[in-house]
């Protein structure tokens, strides 16, 4: 196990909490804010994941010029949410964009931390996990694709180990090139990644749902990062093909940034963050919704 510095990194009181999914019961048709009384100016709070049962959760803490994050972690005693800490694999780099895999046993994040046998932090920002040891987690390690060490962001994870990310894949005229992509897993790592979607103006924060059947991404309405992002998904076909990305409407979109999704372990529950990109002075709020309108998606498919 990891020793990373303990200290108190969230800022002011911890309300009281009961119940799975921090007490907030479940998400309906339309996005409903989760825990606006957690999660403020004080503690900038994003990309949530779950276990299973809705009583441990890791997410990342931001500062407030986003330029760096640390991984927490809290979880149900006797059924009361405990004051979050720093996850124990958490880095004095920068630590983000964490997710949980359905079976709750391992988690996989992105990390500029230094490499195993290196002293410098990386330059460009990799894929870590760490898997469930008893009662806490075992120790970190990079993760590899085909043999080679995986730089890419935004992991989510299937029911059957597959691992989805984005990456750069080319540079065009000066311009980069990005692609989601995924990769089986084999026994620790991972197999040689494939592309699934390809030719994206950006990065894309995603998740994908447990059984392969849908991702959703965070794509920017401009290319190389600019302005405002919405949340578009992608279905798999019965082919293994994927159609474009579309947006997801349900009152999901709105001029703000949508971004940072995670899913339950079920896929019943999508959680997104909202953010006004132009106005860094207000947090990102974070929001669920169920999932079901996304099989109204499916016709025709």
């Amino acid at each position: 196990m990891t020793s990373q510095d303990r200290s108190d990194l969230w800022v002011g009181d911890w309300p009281l909490l009961r119940g799975p999914w921090f007490g907030a019961g479940g998400p309906g048709s339309e996005p409903i804010e989760l825990c606006a009384e957690v999660f403020t100016d004080a503690n900038r709070v994003s990309g949530i994941t779950f276990n299973p049962e809705g009583s441990e959760a890791f997410f990342s803490l931001n500062t407030p010029d986003g330029m760096s994050a640390d991984l927490m972690w809290t979880r149900m005693v006797d059924g009361v949410w405990v004051r979050p800490e720093q996850a124990a694999f958490n880095s004095d780099q920068i630590d983000n964009d964490i997710v949980m895999s359905p079976d709750g046993q391992r988690l996989v994040w992105r990390s500029w931390r230094a490499l195993p046998g290196n002293s410098e932090p990386e330059k460009n920002v990799c894929l870590w996990a760490a898997d469930r040891c008893g009662e806490g987690w075992g120790d970190p390690l990079p993760v590899e694709c085909g043999g080679e060490r995986q730089a890419a962001v935004y992991p989510g994870i299937t029911t059957d180990g597959t691992l989805y990310f984005s990456a750069r894949t080319a540079v065009v005229d000066g311009e980069p090139t990005y692609a989601i992509l995924r990769a089986h897993r084999q026994g620790l790592q991972y197999e040689e990644p494939e592309i699934v979607i390809p030719d994206l103006t950006s990065a894309a924060d995603l998740c994908v749902a447990p059984d392969g059947s849908f991702l959703v991404a965070t794509i920017f309405r401009q290319p190389r990062f600019k302005g405002a992002a919405d949340l578009r998904v992608s279905l798999q076909r019965s082919d293994g093909t994927w159609t474009p990305l579309r947006e997801l409407g349900s009152g999901v979109r709105t001029e703000r940034t949508e971004f940072c999704p995670t899913i339950s372990a079920d896929g019943s529950k999508l959680l997104f963050c909202r953010i006004d990109r132009e106005d860094r002075s207000v947090p990102a709020s974070t929001w669920w919704i169920g999932t079901a309108f996304i099989s109204d998606l499916y016709d025709g498919v």
